[in-house]
């Protein structure tokens, strides 16, 4: 690290709790309103427990849903709603899979929230009508 990327990395430190806060604040948003969507499954935070909410990852039920996960991610595209799946199994990836002869079936669990979870919009500059229109992008998709 240079000295200049650690003089950076203090100052952007210095700001820390408010970047945290104000995801949390976005993620508190999105559980009240998306959790309203009967195929959605928002992510759950012991109470005893923070988060930093690096990123806010929604479960598309596939038994209830009326599209797939890559089915809502192109229909919030159109949207101008940026994307990108939720989770990676890495049982699947390739160097995994080669190196231990693993199969998506031998994780179900992780092979499901590849294939079904979704990444939403969560950034510093966001702000409750940026959240609100993500909301009522998934509320029209049911």
């Amino acid at each position: 690290m240079t000295d200049v990327q650690a003089a950076i990395g203090l100052v952007q430190l210095g700001k820390l709790d408010r970047f945290v806060e104000e995801r949390r604040r976005t993620a508190a948003f999105y559980e009240r309103e998306p959790g309203q969507v009967p195929w959605l499954l928002t992510p759950r935070v012991p109470d005893e427990c923070g988060h930093c909410w690096q990123s806010y990852v929604l479960l598309v039920d596939e038994s209830r849903a009326p599209r797939s996960r890559d089915e809502v991610m192109d229909a919030l595209h159109a949207r101008g709603i940026a994307t990108r799946p939720g989770t990676h199994a890495v049982h699947m990836l390739g160097v995994y899979r080669r190196m231990f002869g693993l199969a998506p079936e031998d994780c179900p669990n992780a092979r499901d929230c590849e294939r079904n979870s979704v990444a939403i919009p969560l950034h510093n500059r966001m702000t409750e009508d940026d959240a609100a229109y993500v909301v009522e992008a998934l509320r029209g998709l049911g």
